[in-house]
């Protein structure tokens, strides 16, 4: 049986943990403040880690509120080991039981945006540090925690730090699921933009293109008649529908854009029922998102489809959707297969939308990872995983997109989450973590980060 080395900071990083998630740090671009690239509430729980890390007796970097680093130990950038994560988080959407910018405990979970993805990681980890330096840990390099502010939404805040640092010699993310993911998909986000239909006099959905679009309204010009048929074909679908004078409410339901199929995007299903109705006129924008788009997670319909054995199919999102001065633009995020590269999908979706005069734009890419079962980081996790939790570690691959991918083969994804368990509900309302399992992450979490600080360049 392995002794807890964690559990007297558990107070400390839940009251810690507390502030953080109080802090609404949804990223956006922020064009008007260079100082402050993702917005001052970003840039405010990146300066909250600082302060805490300065207090817990760790040197501090603020590398422009891109990211910041706290470091224990001696060295530079020849050569340390590294813990990436993030401290910005999606937005808090709708339907939450619990206030999501208040963390809330309740029946052995803690509840609140940020307490999964990533705050609460991002915590364990900065106190699994101070466990080292409480605890005297023999260490051959350096370690530093990495906070990010951009993750959500891009993760060009890790590309800007690594622009001023070397890369970690070994690192991992506590950005995804137990045990170690040493695959995941490529990320590419493409903007389609077209004419607004006719009957369409606004439209808009969605808060972050890597999430299921929850909420829809549009204010669209039909008949009474058909309105109560579209309400029903979307209620049919297993949204909710609501009309009044020619304005329509849609509710769906959120999910990861890693996973589109456990979500309900009040968006597609809108569009899917007007142009089952009758509404859309050819030509427009919103016709092509319905014929090709909506209501197909796996892009079957414009023709992009594609899998590998290591990483599955392909998901496609639809996350953003807005018109305006009759121009309908909508974003989507497409996780595509670790063996596969993005030229063919690009094209073929590019194709198709310009046989219906709607363009496209890529957005962003982000490549995908993999390194090797057998690399000496993934035996390294997995003997740690084993030592806590009993339980041979067999790598997986995954949709997600982490800092991992920035490490260029010298870092993976490695926890918080506990396959298996109940829900965290990521990117959806009622975002949870289940007390004991974090506290088990936290264990993992410390004997990781000690064996990073020991283990030999090969």
């Amino acid at each position: 049986m392995f002794q807890p080395a964690m559990s007297k900071y558990k107070d400390e990083i839940f009251d810690n943990l507390k502030k953080l998630v109080a802090i609404q740090s949804v990223a956006v671009r922020d064009k008007c403040d260079g100082s402050r690239p993702f917005g001052d509430k970003s840039a405010e729980a990146l300066e909250f880690m600082t302060d805490l890390a300065e207090r817990l007796g760790f040197v501090t970097e603020n590398c422009g509120n891109f990211a910041v680093h706290a470091q224990f130990g001696d060295g530079g950038d020849d050569d340390y080991a590294a813990v990436l994560c993030h401290v910005d988080v999606v937005p808090s959407g709708e339907d939450w039981h619990t206030d999501p910018w208040k963390m809330t405990e309740k029946d052995g979970f803690i509840y609140g945006r940020g307490v999964a993805d990533d705050k609460g990681a991002a915590m364990v980890a900065l106190y699994c540090m101070k466990a080292m330096m409480d605890n005297g840990v023999a260490m051959k390099r350096p370690i530093r925690c990495i906070f990010g502010g951009g993750e959500e939404i891009g993760m060009d805040d890790m590309q800007h730090y690594f622009s001023k640092h070397s890369l970690p010699s070994f690192a991992f993310t506590p950005d995804a699921d137990y045990p170690a993911c040493n695959c995941e998909k490529g990320i590419l986000h493409l903007q389609f933009t077209g004419k607004t239909d006719p009957a369409i006099l606004s439209l808009n959905g969605g808060d972050a293109i890597n999430c299921v679009i929850a909420r829809c309204t549009a204010r669209i010009a039909c008949e009474n008649e058909t309105a109560v048929r579209v309400c029903g074909k979307v209620n049919a679908s297993g949204a909710v529908c609501s009309t009044e004078d020619g304005i329509f409410d849609v509710k769906g339901l959120s999910a990861h854009a890693m996973c589109p199929e456990k979500g309900i995007n009040a968006a597609s299903e809108l569009l899917l029922a007007l142009d089952a109705c009758g509404v859309l006129s050819e030509g427009s924008a919103e016709y092509f998102f319905a014929k090709m788009l909506c209501g197909d997670t796996r892009g079957k319909k414009i023709g992009a489809a594609c899998s590998d054995e290591m990483s599955g199919e392909m998901t496609v999102n639809i996350g953003t959707i807005a018109s305006e001065d009759g121009v309908t633009s909508l974003g989507i995020d497409i996780r595509y297969p670790a063996t596969l590269r993005s030229d063919r999908i690009i094209s073929v979706i590019t194709q198709t939308a310009a046989e219906y005069g709607v363009g496209v734009k890529v957005t962003s890419e982000n490549p995908p990872l993999y390194i090797p079962c057998d690399h000496p980081l993934i035996r390294a996790l997995g003997d740690c995983y084993t030592e806590i939790t009993g339980q041979p570690m067999i790598p997986v691959a995954m949709g997600g997109g982490t800092y991992a991918r920035a490490l260029h083969g010298r870092g993976v994804a490695f926890g918080p989450v506990f396959s298996g368990s109940v829900p965290c509900n990521l990117h959806m309302a009622d975002e949870n973590f289940s007390v004991n399992e974090f506290m088990l992450h936290a264990e993992i979490c410390y004997r990781a980060m000690c064996r990073l600080v020991t283990l030999e360049n090969e």
